[in-house]
């Protein structure tokens, strides 16, 4: 059974029955969601965005038939005829191109939109503007249930003003090509991970230091993936374990980029006890930790069990590139970064020179979140 297409714009077109573009359904009414968004049928059903400005002040609770894992439902972004989009990023590749994206604004402190299982997202752009901006997701992961839910080339993006404040929780999820942005520097994290597979994501504060905790992602599983993603600009630890289960592994960091952070790039002491398991693969592995305000790798002081990466990238961490390693520091070849390494790292343009020993270091792969220089096949030489 195929999908059936229903083409949604801000003030709709035409009869608003959604089945062409000529006849968008109308999302928003009145400054907020309309009474036809609200009441839309879910199952099986692709609802395609058309480009423009979804600008919204209540939390969007829809009540109609839910999806299933039989009758999913896809919300996709497209450009005003219709065409879908695909994501991609823009030449540093650390923000996406967000050319004809659909942008949903919420201008309130609250959720802007109820998240459902079996509901899958792609190419769109959520923002809170608020300027008191607290809240501990965008959209509200928190009283759905998450099975079967995943985000490809979003964006999130808010202005946290608070010590709990939180740009997104993902849980039970994946997010592949996204970004998370704060604009505020008063947060607890940019990203609170649940068993969560994050692939090629972007996590971005707005500086070095700030109130909070201040962290980039915080991950208290061992169930789920971190890899080809970059942290940057964040004025606490870059990655951090908050699972005080000291048998818990560690989803990642792998092959990432981990620089200009306030606190540790990897941040792991609470996994201490008897048996710890601080670096149980996967752990941090062919990571760049750079410029990072405290040790570069700061892991739990008991070393039982511990597993530690084989090849990292460090440089210009301020106390030490590794604190509690022990013996097992000896086993990581760390590969010296410097800027000179990176295109224009002060201006978080991470890619790898040609001429730097990170560049296809395993002969078809850099180290560290980014792949090649040329990432849009232009020279930054």
């Amino acid at each position: 059974m195929a999908l059936t297409d229903i083409f949604i714009s801000p003030a709709g077109a035409g009869n608003k029955d959604g089945t062409s573009v000529a006849n968008a359904l109308q999302a928003i009414d009145s400054g907020d969601w309309s009474t036809d968004m609200e009441g839309i049928d879910r199952a099986n059903k692709r609802f395609i965005f058309l480009t423009g400005t979804y600008a919204c002040t209540t939390n969007l609770v829809i009540t109609g038939s839910a999806a299933t894992t039989s009758t999913p439902n896809q919300w996709v972004g497209a450009k005003s005829d219709g065409t879908i989009l695909r994501h991609k990023f823009d030449e540093t590749g650390l923000r996406l191109d967000l050319t004809d994206y659909p942008l949903f604004v919420m201008s309130e402190n609250v959720e802007m939109i109820t998240l459902d299982e079996n509901t899958f997202y792609k190419c769109l752009s959520f923002e809170n503007t608020n300027a008191s901006y607290t809240r501990s997701s965008i959209l509200d992961s928190t009283s759905s249930v998450t099975d079967q839910q995943g985000f490809v080339g979003c964006n999130f993006k808010a202005n946290c003003q608070g010590a709990n404040a939180e740009v997104m929780i993902l849980s039970g999820t994946y997010a592949h090509m996204c970004v998370f942005e704060s604009v505020g520097d008063h947060y607890d994290r940019i990203v609170d991970g649940r068993t969560t597979h994050v692939l090629d994501c972007r996590f971005i504060g707005p500086a070095t230091s700030g109130s909070g905790d201040g962290d980039g992602y915080t991950v208290n599983s061992g169930n789920g993936s971190f890899t080809n993603s970059i942290i940057t600009r964040v004025h606490g630890h870059g990655y951090r374990m908050t699972n005080t289960n000291d048998r818990t592994a560690i989803p990642g960091p792998v092959s990432c980029t981990i620089a200009n952070v306030g606190g540790d790039g990897f941040n792991s002491v609470t996994l201490d006890g008897s048996s710890n398991a601080a670096q149980a693969m996967p752990g941090p592995h062919n990571t760049i930790i750079f410029n990072a305000g405290a040790y570069g790798m700061n892991v739990a002081e008991t070393d039982t069990r511990q597993n530690g990466p084989q090849v990292m990238a460090m440089g210009s961490n301020s106390t030490a590139n590794f604190n509690n390693m022990d013996s097992y520091e000896d086993m990581i070849e760390v590969i010296p970064v410097t800027t000179a390494d990176f295109v224009d790292a002060s201006n978080l343009d991470f890619r790898i020179k040609r001429s730097s020993a990170l560049y296809k270091t395993y002969g078809v792969a850099n180290v560290g979140g980014l792949q090649n220089e040329d990432y849009e096949f232009t020279s930054s030489s």
